[in-house]
């Protein structure tokens, strides 16, 4: 397969009003972020609530996602389970589906010390032929995942890349300039997208782009292709309130919230979470209009 790069997409996993997974809004949903020109989706991300969904529940959406994609974006799958035995099983399903690469998170739930963290992702590796983005994310072993660290799982063949959540600026530069092209970064911070990029990232990944994926490929053409920074700090500047709220709020459900305001309904998040409230999707709806979204009337009034 061709380089992972690029604006690529944790899509919300869709859900009925009785939060049974809802396999025609996610159709839509995949069909417009396409045709935004997105260069890849994540199936069962953090934004896609994965760890709100069985294991059966799981394997049928990847099942579905992977065929509908049919090809037309790179497909990132997310494996990740408290266990490695059940991680590997993901995983390995994921390759017979036809997943592009795995997204993988440390060991989670409770702390794991580098040792633990480290045979983790040799035994995924070692368990498919899949390229692997090493997800860093804040309180799940940020600490152990240094970029001195990332530099020795850099050294299992197919761990390739590296999604940074932290959002800590100096980490991408630190990760690149000692890890070089055996991992490459992709900035995982909403609020440092812009700067994430200019420092080096090969691309985000990017809930927020579920509702704003033109924007996105925007953005990272301007900074990667053209390299003209000047507009896409101007068009970041009108963005970055977006991704600020985003982090302040709870994160699935607010990318469901700005789906469902541009007029494409995902449904609720899965309980415990709980949806905006009326006051904090009409703060939203406030946010995503000098970006150029524009508000559909009935979720306008709702909100």
């Amino acid at each position: 397969m061709d380089a992972l790069r690029g604006i690529i997409v944790p899509f919300a996993t869709p859900f009925d009003d009785n939060e049974e997974v809802d396999t025609a809004k996610a159709k839509r949903l995949i069909d417009s972020l396409i045709a935004a020109g997105v260069h890849g989706l994540i199936v069962l991300g953090d934004t896609g609530e994965f760890f709100a969904l069985t294991p059966e529940e799981r394997t049928r959406f990847v099942e579905f996602a992977i065929k509908h994609i049919k090809g037309r974006a790179q497909v990132v799958v997310q494996p990740s389970a408290i266990t490695t035995r059940e991680t590997i099983m993901h995983a390995r399903h994921a390759q017979q589906c036809g997943a592009d690469a795995l997204m993988v998170l440390p060991p989670y739930y409770r702390s794991s010390p580098e040792a633990e963290v480290y045979a983790h992702y040799e035994a995924v590796a070692k368990a498919v032929d899949l390229p692997i983005i090493a997800y860093c994310l804040p309180g799940i072993c940020a600490e152990v995942m240094t970029p001195a660290f990332l530099a020795r799982l850099a050294q299992i063949d197919n761990i390739r890349y590296v999604k940074d959540s932290t959002g800590i600026l100096p980490r991408i530069r630190q990760i690149r300039a000692i890890c070089g092209d055996k991992l490459r970064v992709f900035v995982g911070g909403d609020t440092i997208a812009y700067d994430g990029l200019v420092a080096g990232a090969i691309g985000s990944i990017w809930g927020a782009a579920n509702f704003m994926p033109r924007q996105a490929v925007r953005l990272f053409d301007l900074v990667r292709e053209k390299e003209e920074l000047l507009r896409a700090r101007e068009l970041w500047d009108k963005m970055f309130p977006i991704c600020d709220f985003l982090e302040q709020h709870g994160y699935a459900a607010s990318v469901k919230a700005g789906l469902a305001l541009t007029g494409l309904d995902v449904g609720p998040p899965r309980r415990p979470a709980l949806p905006l409230t009326p006051g904090e999707r009409s703060k939203l709806a406030g946010l995503m209009k000098p970006v150029g979204l524009t508000i559909a009337k009935q979720t306008e009034k709702a909100a």
